[in-house]
């Protein structure tokens, strides 16, 4: 049996190159040759904390991009060499930091040729993410085509996409404009400013401003108050900042896990809350909503484990509707150097308003 590279985590602090059996895809399967991957900050919380880790090993990263290399029976809508990108959640052997892979049909969408494959792997986990949180979680309706023939019934309701620096917020600015809402705002710092407006925000306002809630009530008017948000952060500190722009009867979403104190440095499980806090440590109003969004369980949505990377992803970028965010590619060094170097930059907070990429090299 033929076996390529990987680099994964071997047990707790441990990240390490290995080898591993190249599969062959089973039904409704594919194998993938991969070019790039992506790492998070939740691959710090893997390869550091043990978070989720029921068996080692587990190779890193959620994103890939890179080429068909052969299809499992039933897979007919695509063909060996196509490029595409891959949602890679599980199996924890089946992800990104390395040589190939086999991944179901349903994480797998295909991409323009248009679109260099480093770019591309932005794309899929945050894509995913957005999309379930704001048309699934959040409750506002899935358009039936991006753009919509007619303007969404609450098209101006006011919006607040929390951490719009964070890749999954800038992907939610671009899905809510191409949507037809008119009523975006964002917060991020100064150096993001400008893009969280070219991805899609009406209003965008620095987070650590002594002004934020009254700059915000000036912009929605009314009662100054924002109906949804979406926080890409999810740390306690956030949380106490988005109750005093929430309305009382709004709803949050919250990217999990939620960190406590800021968020900014995360150094053992302790820190790291799995659900939604208790009222004791719960800073909003008794009427405000509070979803807690597990990017995995999208696929629990049969609508959305059928269409979104199969269908819907790739028609967004065939359309321009949606574009990559930043890369921050590493390509120098050992494969295991490049991944050490993503992961010491992520726990470091030295990244912000782009994407940690990975060259893999076959």
């Amino acid at each position: 049996m033929s076996t390529h590279k990987a680099i994964a985590t071997t047990g707790l602090g441990k990240v390490e190159e290995i080898q591993l059996p190249t599969p062959t895809p089973g039904p409704g399967e594919v194998l993938i040759k991969i070019a790039y991957g992506g790492l998070s900050p939740a691959d710090a919380y893997v390869a550091d904390l043990g978070l989720f880790i029921r068996e080692y090993p587990v190779v890193l990263g959620f994103n890939i991009s890179g080429n068909v290399q052969q299809l499992g029976e039933g897979v007919d809508d695509l063909k060996v060499g196509d490029r595409v990108i891959v949602g890679a959640f599980a199996p924890r052997t089946s992800t990104a930091a390395q040589q190939y892979c086999v991944q179901s049909r349903s994480v797998i969408g295909k991409i323009p040729d248009s679109l260099p494959l480093d770019a591309a792997t932005t794309i899929p986990d945050n894509v995913i993410t957005a999309f379930y949180a704001v048309f699934n979680q959040l409750g506002l309706p899935i358009p039936s085509s991006f753009p919509p023939t007619s303007p969404p019934a609450n098209a101006d309701v006011p919006i607040l996409v929390y951490g719009a620096g964070a890749t999954s917020g800038q992907y939610a600015l671009q899905l809510l404009r191409a949507a037809g809402y008119t009523k975006i705002l964002a917060t991020a710092s100064p150096r993001n400013h400008e893009a969280a407006k070219d991805f899609g925000a009406h209003a965008v306002f620095d987070y650590k401003s002594p002004t934020l809630a009254e700059d915000v009530a000036k912009f929605v008017g009314g009662n100054g108050k924002v109906k949804l948000v979406l926080d890409s952060i999810s740390a306690e500190g956030t949380m106490k900042l988005v109750s005093g722009l929430v309305d009382e009867d709004g709803v949050v979403g919250m990217l999990m896990p939620i960190k406590k104190g800021n968020g900014l440095s995360i150094n053992k499980m302790e820190d790291i809350l799995l659900g939604i806090p208790t009222e004791s440590s719960n800073p909003f109003a008794s009427g405000v909503k509070l979803v807690a969004i597990r990017t995995l369980l999208y696929q629990q949505d049969p609508y959305l484990r059928d269409n979104l990377m199969p269908t819907i992803i790739p028609k967004l970028l065939e359309d321009n509707i949606i574009r990559p965010t930043r890369v921050r590619l590493l390509d120098q060094g050992s494969l295991l150097e490049r991944v050490t170097t993503g992961l010491n930059l992520l726990r470091n907070g030295q990244v912000s308003g782009e994407k940690v990429v990975v060259k893999i090299d076959h």
